[in-house]
């Protein structure tokens, strides 16, 4: 048995060469089936199940702004100016920087971005958060 992955950062990465840096938290890694409950007539024992479409929920990363922030803003005016579906590796690391396991997505879209709150009275770590949408998780 492995050592449990000690959620220290997230490494994202773009169709296997453009960089998003290191990420704090990753939400809405998942997917469930639609199931329809179907009635067979005088049958009253049991119901059937249709096991239908996989759908995936929206993925969330979120991390302090950091000198990777611009990479990610250059890849996001992108597609801006074409909406083209991607593929996208998630991979957990250690502290040490060792690979603990990856996630790898395809059709991925941005659907939201969210930048710091900009207080300079306030003593909170800016913050930017990114949510996408994929089609499906690859091997």
């Amino acid at each position: 048995m492995g050592d449990p992955a000690l959620n220290i950062s997230y490494k994202v990465t773009m169709d296997g060469f453009i960089p998003l840096g290191l990420w704090t938290k990753v939400d809405g890694l998942g997917f469930e089936y639609q199931v329809t409950e179907y009635r067979e007539g005088g049958v009253n024992g049991y119901m059937h199940k249709i096991i239908g479409p996989v759908k995936y929920t929206n993925l969330r990363l979120s991390r302090p702004v950091d000198s990777t922030s611009s990479m990610l803003m250059m890849w996001l005016q992108s597609n801006l100016i074409a909406v083209i579906p991607q593929t996208m590796s998630i991979t957990a690391m250690t502290a040490a920087g060792e690979e603990i396991t990856t996630w790898n997505l395809a059709g991925v879209v941005p659907v939201k971005w969210t930048g710091p709150s900009l207080d300079i009275m306030s003593n909170n770590v800016a913050t930017e958060t990114l949510e996408l949408t994929y089609q499906e998780i690859i091997g």
